[in-house]
């Protein structure tokens, strides 16, 4: 009897080529997170994660028992599902699980590739990609357990897709490709290396105005979709092209994507393959400006560091320009890091957690998504093993928590670790803090000027200086003032900085696009939201939201204990345990002791929220 297990698509199992039924969705999501780690006990604990999610019911295991046996029936093969304490085990044998097949057949295409035999590589990327009969356990609910998995495994679709279409580059396979490219990327239009070789394909077959074109797509896309530039990568190609560089014509070294890890023991060394060092990183905002101590700062801090590491960590309020200076940061300090920089921007996980930061990782270098595991020190320890003996910068974006990036921060690891984040993340230990707030005045005005116009600003200089001031010299609130600006042609200075003051219209004015002050300040107050409640230990953030409100309602610019006690009408030590709560979160400041200080921006968004709540 011949068994063939099948999770790239629906989940599937046939029995000498015929089709065995698997029962509901939460068996075959049993089957699943048995199958991701084949050949090993999974525990009852797992198990029931893996099938409920967070709210299992009362009879989870006894089910568990219940989908376990029906199993067996189904494959009429009971040995090969079995209890084992602390759970289930199920044995899948060589060339019996389709994920198995797809991982070895890409280690062995990129091997071939990276040897310089492309028609090797096309050859085992080709019957890698095979496989593939749609999104993994496409029919299985996406618990908080599968999901970052079977996401991880999709990714290694898109890896072994681009290493395929860079393969038939070196094949001379340029007109053949360019369908395939394009019709990948009208599905994932933000792969700014599967543009890159588009791009080159279509400027290898003699039509160059079809390749700019390209990039003009590649950029539309990425403005929409993430809000960024495209890479330097892609903009050095896109240049070449326009200089018609003669090296375009040779082989292809589009510079993409991360070099392929294969999966090692716990522990072991692996040689260094370089990883280009800022793929990964998304391009910072082309002017940026006021910054020049703290980036000379953060770049030293960065790349004198050395072991035991000392992890930096960047903080401060909505819209003051943290991730920017990270990235110029980084940027500048790649080539200290010879095995690259790897970017992860905390923002884009669906779940937080230790263990999703890590898997992102892993998918950045390589790691096939069935041999990721599944619990989060067992993740720890891959990472550690695939990093020992290479030399990483790592930036984590937009940190919310400490428990995100807390097993990354071992100061006895070889990986340099750069964090951005709102909260002072004071629990970690090992930590650098630096602290960023507004922009100096001079600063302020110098980066709306080169946004709006030299010659504007120079028509009304003291107009420069009330509309940073109202922006209160926070770059991304002048950043989206000075695009408005440069798109309104009509307004002049003056004009603009009279909407501004009208504070009814100033945060309906400060938004272009998919930028905004509410959309900065949006997840600050949802975390002030979700503290509020009449359940045990929600009364301190029921205060700090009702405080929060007050000071917009109040139209009230700076705090003390005093003043929230009248405020809220409660004792002195709880409004002291308000105050301290929007601080954390950033949204008041403090400024002396006792003294906090909400800003202007903040403080409208308050008022608006606190309408909004009494509406509702």
């Amino acid at each position: 009897m011949s068994l063939r297990f099948s999770i790239l698509g629906p989940v599937q199992v046939r029995r000498n080529g015929k089709k065995v039924p698997l029962g509901p969705p939460k068996q075959r999501a049993l089957l699943t997170a048995l199958l991701l780690e084949a050949n090993h006990t999974v525990s009852l604990d797992r198990l029931v994660e893996a099938v409920w999610d967070a709210n299992p019911p009362r009879s989870a295991v006894a089910n568990l028992r219940t989908y376990a046996n029906r199993l067996r029936d189904s494959l009429s093969t009971p040995e090969l599902l079995i209890a084992r304490p602390p759970g289930y085990l199920l044995s899948v044998g060589p060339g019996e699980l389709d994920l198995t097949e797809f991982a070895e057949a890409v280690r062995r295409g990129r091997e071939a590739l990276s040897g310089g035999d492309a028609a090797a590589a096309l050859r085992h990327l080709t019957a890698a990609l095979s496989w593939w009969r749609g999104a993994p356990a496409e029919d299985v609910p996406r618990s908080s357990a599968l999901g970052p998995r079977l996401d991880a495994i999709g990714e290694q679709r898109l890896l072994a897709l681009e290493t395929l279409a860079e393969a038939r580059l070196a094949l001379g396979e340029h007109a053949e490709v360019i369908a395939d490219l394009r019709e990948t990327l009208a599905v994932h239009p933000t792969r700014e290396r599967l543009w890159g070789h588009l791009m080159l394909a279509l400027y290898r077959t003699g039509d160059a105005a079809a390749a700019l074109g390209a990039y003009g797509r590649a950029r539309a896309a990425l403005g929409e979709e993430l809000g960024v530039a495209p890479g330097p990568e892609l903009a050095t190609l896109h240049q070449a092209i326009l200089l018609r560089d003669p090296a375009l014509g040779e082989p292809p070294r589009f510079a993409g994507g991360p070099s392929p890890v294969e999966s090692e023991p716990a522990g072991a060394s692996q040689p260094s393959r370089p990883v280009p060092p800022s793929w990964a990183l998304p391009a910072p905002p082309a002017r940026f400006v006021g910054r020049d101590a703290e980036l000379k700062d953060l770049v030293a801090a960065i790349t004198s560091a050395a072991p035991p590491w000392r992890t930096i960590a960047v903080h401060g309020p909505a819209g003051t320009g943290k991730s920017a200076l990270a990235i110029h940061a980084a940027r500048a300090a790649a080539d200290t890091f010879p095995d690259g920089v790897l970017y992860v921007d905390l923002r884009s996980c669906a779940r937080s957690g230790a263990y999703e930061t890590l898997t992102r990782l892993l998918a950045i270098l390589g790691m096939c998504g069935g041999d990721v595991p599944a619990g989060e020190s067992e993740v720890v320890q891959r990472f550690v093993a695939v990093t020992t003996g290479r030399r990483f910068l790592v930036l984590l974006d937009n940190v919310t928590d400490e428990r995100q990036v807390r097993p990354l921060l071992n100061p006895s690891r070889e990986c340099q670790v750069l964090i951005t984040s709102r909260r002072v993340l004071a629990a970690l230990d090992h930590v650098e803090h630096v602290s960023l707030g507004p922009l100096e005045r001079s600063s302020a005005c110098e980066l709306l000027a080169r946004l709006c116009g030299r010659e504007r600003s120079r028509r009304e200089p003291d107009q420069v200086g009330r509309v940073a001031r109202l922006c209160e010299h926070l770059p991304l609130a002048l950043r989206i003032a000075g695009k408005r600006l440069d798109v309104r042609r009509e307004w002049s200075l003056s004009a603009f900085a009279d909407m501004l003051a009208n504070e009814r219209n100033r945060l309906d004015l400060l938004t272009c696009g998919d930028l905004s002050i509410r959309g900065a300040l949006h997840p600050d107050y949802e975390a002030l939201l979700q503290g509020h409640g009449t359940g045990r230990g929600n009364a301190l953030g029921g205060n700090a939201l009702a405080l929060f409100h007050h000071l917009g309602t109040k139209g009230i610019t700076d705090c003390d204990q005093a003043e929230a006690a009248r405020l809220l009408g409660c004792d002195l030590h709880t409004a002291s345990a308000a105050l301290g709560r929007l601080a954390d979160l950033r949204l008041v400041e403090p400024v002396g002791e006792d003294l906090y200080r909400i800003n202007g921006l903040t403080r409208l968004y308050a008022l608006e929220m606190a309408r909004s709540s009494t509406k509702g």
